[in-house]
């Protein structure tokens, strides 16, 4: 299930066309509440890409309604275009959702220096919100894979509260390391940022990919008032899980970077 274990949430994933083999390249997930809270944590890169640089300034504002993920380029060293093209996509899939620009966040992967072309990209942002469903979690952790072999996904469940996630790998050719995970807990943006924080220098640091994100979504369906140190262990459990597949399946070339994910999983 992804990232739609925990209750309020949906998401999908289609492909927008533009590849040679047309597999799944776009996924978005959505946060139906009650609540939007999130944290993030960014690439340390001093030139971040587009996606980055767009979904600092959403984060900031402690809320997200639904995040688009876009592994058929990263939008990375467009300079004021790319950034345009971000700020674009967002208003587009936030006309769909009859909501805010300020709380649709970007992830993007793929080839660099390439502003993403608007019309595929649009249409795609359409189908999958049109089809994004509880059911589209395993669909969604799919279109993020770029040279992933295999989509990477876990969720756990506690007391009445329940942590999920999906994520890709930095590889040879794609160096960009994604990754969404969503709770149903009632937290606030401070809250999500402090377990975001934490669970990912645990699990996943360094980020230092032009596009590199850890986002967590808060929808605050959970039946039980959440207790924090419980959902940090839930999510803890599932950031370490994402790293270890994918260490798994990330080539010796990048698996041997000193200090990477890869290499800090396969010393622990």
């Amino acid at each position: 299930m992804s990232v739609t274990a925990p209750q309020g949430f949906r998401a999908a994933g289609v492909t927008t066309g533009t590849g040679t083999d047309h597999t799944r390249d776009l996924a978005v997930v959505v946060n139906d509440g009650p609540a939007r809270a999130a944290g993030a944590v960014f690439t340390d890169h001093p030139e971040p890409a587009a996606p980055v640089l767009w979904t600092r300034q959403v984060v900031a504002g402690g809320r997200v309604r639904a995040v688009v993920l876009h592994s058929g380029g990263a939008n990375a060293a467009t300079g004021p275009l790319g950034f345009q093209a971000a700020h674009a996509q967002a208003e587009h899939t936030a006309d769909l959702l009859a909501d805010s620009a300020a709380e649709v966040a970007l992830c993007s992967a793929g080839d660099v220096g390439t502003v993403p072309r608007t019309d595929p990209l649009n249409t795609a942002v359409a189908d999958a919100l049109a089809q994004a469903a509880r059911g589209g979690g395993l669909a969604a952790a799919d279109a993020v894979r770029t040279d992933d072999t295999v989509a990477k996904f876990a969720f756990r469940r506690g007391e009445g509260v329940t942590v999920g996630g999906m994520a890709k790998g930095p590889d040879a050719s794609v160096g960009s390391a994604l990754c969404v995970l969503t709770t149903d807990a009632a937290l606030t943006p401070e809250q999500c940022q402090r377990l975001v924080t934490d669970a990912t220098a645990s699990a996943l640091a360094p980020l230092t990919g032009t596009n590199d994100t850890v986002l967590l979504m808060a929808s605050g369906a959970a039946p039980v008032t959440p207790d924090e140190p419980a959902v940090a262990l839930l999510l803890t459990r599932v950031c370490e899980e994402l790293a270890a597949q994918i260490a798994a399946d990330t080539p010796a070339s990048v698996t041997s970077e000193p200090g990477s994910p890869q290499d800090r999983q396969a010393h622990q």
